[in-house]
């Protein structure tokens, strides 16, 4: 097999993988901005820059709005001293207390600018969330330097420029940059480096003490009865309208069970729910394709409804609607028209599989009542969910002939075997589907009949929530009390995440879950034991008062589950088990081969890095690390060695400073790419697969082996299901496998297929 390692255009055959040899310790060069001499020193330039007094007193810059600017604000330029014959790499030193208020830092290289501004292997230095990264401790992003741009210098200019958040999915220059309003975080020192790993000097890194474990006492269960009243104005608000829509239909309808709501048992709800469906109806007739084209929603959540008043339902069926048709006939041609839509139309990316799947089953449902020789099967509709949960491979949408069209191959799995999505490795924010498979999970059954529900989507659920339970991690608060949060770094598709929200079994800040949707659905006792330790750690309160702000339909949705799960939730017996990263808890190593994704806990620090690091058209080799130690966090994205099979093909990097949806968002053709036209091997595409180089795929990018160095970590993974590969040990110092810690004597082992080998060297 031909091993390729591209430190741009150096090509090296490697038969056992031997990297580990002399490096370069410490940093080439710092500056340290709000010091005048050192700034000196490196020729610093500025626009539109303020300097403070910062975290733990020390100085930095902060870059300012420019009034009238409706792109960038300040910007500082300085020259850095670099390595001529090495990989460098660029870190910048960040106050974990400081939000940045959701501005982009973005570095440049000799004028041209270093990552993608949005989803890119490479990414910008620094996309600020309103939540605090790490209070109380200082935070270090690392970023590449292109080993083209730096070649044989021994100095390089470079420069941060800041502009206001983006929103990411904006399809015009206004909808996706936004002006930027508030200062940018505080940039306290720069850093030239070779080795991958930034090494703080001990000065630096100060021993910080953990202190003490300050656990909330507000808010408190007041939050609940807020709830219950917010819920209800939304309601009445709605029952009030004339015309809805059917989302706003499909809330009413769960309202209509729950006691305490002003929806129970209302006979208006069951009117305004049909009325609705006239109302789709109407609009069907008009231009049927209006229902459905280009939705994932087709009718789904109007059926869901309905599915709550069936015996209202058939009172009224028989009813001549304006075209002289029975609205039983009349129904029965839209459900049957999204049916084919949705089955048709099925989507690659598992949490929009999910949603597509979940309301194809519901209009079938309702179909199959209507008019039953038009509906699919029972055990067909299932057989969609059973994909995208990951139970069954992905044979994508029907053919015009109802056959499976299996676009990424008989082979491939939605969800990984260790129960993480694919989209297309590791996911964050958008891998958080955990209240998507609770409606899946429903959806299978009656309501509060948990027996009816099917075991294989109950199993499969819970498997999943297992996964992520290992990416949930213990940091402060924003006000500094004791929580886990969700991990974002290394996701694919997160952008402006860091850190994610307070995540204990699901991501319950977000508009579409509550914390406690899985435990309340299966009563699973290590669903309910995550759920009761983030009440005991009273973040449950606080993150439900802090999503009552959204006053969106979602949100007020999400939030008519809560009482009903909360009580259900405070009946049960406390169950034994806390999130793996926890605090106190032993040692512990996750590795997903499919995804390429490891979690490791190692005492009090904790690493997850994504060695198949959005890699959508090529290997690339990047991998993606967060690694959080009690002195400070690194963020970093950083070369490791890759052993793959090559396809024949090369994908060469586009001008572009936007990768992702980059030909509908190049909004900054002025800004020029620093990766443009550099040559990544293509891997080998399965046979029976439709390529071609330049398109996104979920093999272009996969290697079979992956090595990552960072630190006192090696980490080996093996990525087939049939090949052994081997790897050299670290000659330097003392080295012990983890978990287990048992001394290493060889020197080179062996990585089985499917596995992964972690070592540490000190």
């Amino acid at each position: 097999m031909k091993v390729l390692r591209f430190c741009w255009c150096v090509v090296w055959v490697i038969g056992t993988v031997n990297i580990w040899g002399a490096r370069v310790a410490g940093v080439w060069d710092e500056i340290v901005f709000g010091q005048p001499s050192s700034e000196r020193r490196h020729g610093f330039s500025d626009k539109a820059t303020e300097i403070v007094r910062g975290g733990m007193e020390e100085p930095a810059r902060v870059l300012l709005p420019v009034p009238g600017e409706r792109v960038e604000g300040g910007n500082m330029t300085f020259t850095m001293k670099i390595d001529p014959d090495r990989q460098n790499y660029f870190t910048a030193r960040f106050w974990g207390s400081d939000s940045g208020n959701s501005n982009l830092l973005i570095l440049f290289c000799e004028g041209k600018q270093v990552g993608y501004r949005h989803l890119g292997d490479y990414d910008v230095l620094d996309i600020a969330n309103e939540d605090l990264p790490r209070p109380g401790h200082f935070t270090y992003t690392t970023v590449p330097l292109p080993f083209s741009m730096t070649k044989g210098k021994e100095k390089i200019e470079l420069s941060i420029r800041s502009t206001g958040r983006i929103a990411r999915y904006g399809n015009s220059f206004d909808a996706y940059q936004k002006v930027m309003e508030k200062p940018s975080k505080a940039i306290y020192k720069g850093y030239t480096h070779t080795e991958a790993w930034f090494r703080p000097s001990k000065k630096e890194i100060r021993e910080f003490e953990q202190g003490e474990r300050r656990v909330r006492t507000a808010p408190g269960e007041e939050v609940m009865e807020e709830v219950r009243q917010f819920v209800n104005r939304q309601i009445s608000g709605y029952m009030k309208k004339t015309e809805i829509d059917q989302e706003t239909a499909a809330l009413l309808a769960y309202a209509y069970h729950e006691p305490w709501t002003v929806a129970y048992r209302n006979k208006a709800v069951a009117e305004q729910v049909i009325r609705t469906a006239d109302q789709y109806y109407e609009r069907f007739a008009r231009e049927p394709k209006s229902v459905y084209d280009g939705s994932w929603l087709t009718v789904g959540p109007l059926c869901e409804a309905l599915n709550v008043f069936v015996p209202e339902v058939c009172e009224v069926w028989d009813g001549k609607m304006a075209n002289g048709r029975t609205r039983r006939e009349n129904w029965t041609d839209m459900f049957a028209a999204c049916v084919d839509y949705a089955k048709t139309h099925r989507r690659s990316y598992t949490n929009q599989s999910m949603i597509v799947d979940l309301h194809l089953y519901n209009v079938n449902r309702m179909l199959a009542v209507f008019a039953p020789e038009k509906a699919l099967p029972v055990w067909q509709a299932l057989a969609f969910i059973y994909e995208s949960m990951g139970i069954a491979p992905w044979s994508g949408s029907l053919s015009a002939d109802g056959l499976p069209t299996w676009p990424l191959g008989k082979t491939y799995y939605q969800f990984s075997q260790d129960g993480l999505s694919k989209e297309l490795g590791y996911v964050g924010g958008y891998g958080e589907i955990l209240n998507w498979m609770v409606h899946l999970y429903e959806a299978t059954g009656e309501r509060g009949l948990t027996d009816t529900r099917d075991p294989l989507v109950r199993a499969q659920m819970l498997k999943i929530l297992h996964a992520r339970s290992h990416f949930r991690y213990p940091t402060p608060d924003n006000e500094g009390y004791a929580a886990m949060r969700g991990e974002s770094v290394i996701g694919w598709r997160d952008h402006g995440y860091y850190p994610a929200g307070i995540t204990y079994g699901e991501r319950g800040y977000h508009r579409e879950g509550t914390p406690i949707m899985a435990a309340a659905a299966t009563l699973d006792p290590e669903a309910v034991a995550y759920a009761q330790q983030m009440m005991e750690d009273n973040q449950f309160f606080a993150v439900v008062k802090e999503k009552m702000k959204d006053r969106g339909l979602n949100s007020t949705y999400t939030l008519l589950r809560l009482p009903g799960e909360y009580e259900l939730i405070m009946k049960q017996p406390r169950r034994e088990g806390r999130l793996p990263m926890s605090e106190g808890m032993p040692d512990m190593l996750f590795s997903d081969e499919e995804v390429g994704v490891v979690a490791l806990k190692n005492g009090d620090e904790i690493l997850y890095t994504s060695l198949y690091w959005r890699a959508n058209f090529a290997v690339n080799f990047l991998a993606r690390v967060h690694y959080i130690t009690p002195e400070c966090d690194r963020v970093a994205t950083v070369f490791e060695d890759i052993r793959y099979t090559p396809s024949g093909y090369t994908y060469t990097r586009p001008e572009r400073n936007n990768l992702f949806f980059s030909p509908a968002r190049n909004f900054y053709p002025e800004v020029k790419s620093a990766h443009t036209g550099e040559q990544l091997p293509i891997a080998r595409i399965p046979d029976g697969v439709e390529f071609k180089p330049g398109q996104e795929s979920v093999y272009a990018g996969k290697g079979d082996f992956y090595i990552l160095r960072y630190g006192k970590y090696l980490i080996a993974m093996n990525c087939t299901r049939d090949q052994t590969f081997d790897v050299t040990v670290p000659t330097e110092g003392r080295v012990h496998t983890f978990p287990g810690k048992e001394v290493v004597r060889d020197k080179v082992l062996m990585v089985q297929p499917r596995s992964t080998t972690v070592l540490i060297v000190e």
